[in-house]
């Protein structure tokens, strides 16, 4: 085989469409922050604390986000979150015809990611639920997956909480603390 064969056979299989690869770096930087973020916390609750804790799963999340903005940034802008999307096509940032495929996306990301985490816990679901998985309850294992109010919490506390503290410092605070941030490919992305 001659370098100009490998070099076409190479072009074959690159993507040519712009959208498609985003979507897929969409789909790679979701499907890294669930592999690895709901890792960390299935290793905490299925080991019963003795591989994990709050400072683990804290600094595993932090790193997965990390990770996942960093493989699609350069691609995608490593939205990785629908509401990033659909805040980006409220600002003008990203056109509403690729929301859609955007959200779908990182739907299917996030799908496969947890598949992956379930995969290859298996053997430890079993052995904590006794083959019995549930959302409450002593041996819950739902909460590795996502997040639920307490009993006690009111919908007028949540909606403050979730509202009122959450969103701006998801919002703001990485606009106050970055004017710009670097991507993978070395490029400088601006917050503007």
């Amino acid at each position: 085989m001659s370098w100009k064969s490998k070099r076409s056979l190479k072009e074959k299989f690159a993507l040519k469409n712009s959208l498609a690869k985003e979507a897929l770096s969409e789909f790679l930087g979701t499907f890294i922050l669930i592999a690895l973020g709901c890792g960390c916390v299935g290793q905490d609750v299925l080991s019963r604390g003795a591989y994990g804790g709050p400072m683990t799963v804290s600094l595993g999340f932090a790193m997965a986000v990390t990770i996942a903005v960093y493989v699609s940034g350069g691609v995608s802008g490593g939205h990785i979150n629908p509401a990033i999307s659909l805040a980006m096509c409220v600002t003008g940032r990203l056109k509403w015809t690729k929301l859609p495929i955007y959200i779908l996306a990182q739907f299917l990301g996030a799908f496969v990611g947890a598949v992956a985490v379930f995969g290859i816990y298996y053997d430890a679901f079993m052995e904590y639920s006794n083959g019995i998985l549930e959302v409450t309850g002593p041996n819950a294992t739902a909460h590795i997956f996502a997040t639920y109010p307490a009993p006690y919490l009111s919908l007028i506390n949540g909606f403050a909480d979730q509202w009122l503290c959450h969103e701006p410092s998801q919002g703001f605070g990485p606009k106050a603390l970055h004017s710009h941030r670097r991507m993978g490919d070395g490029s400088i992305h601006s917050w503007k």
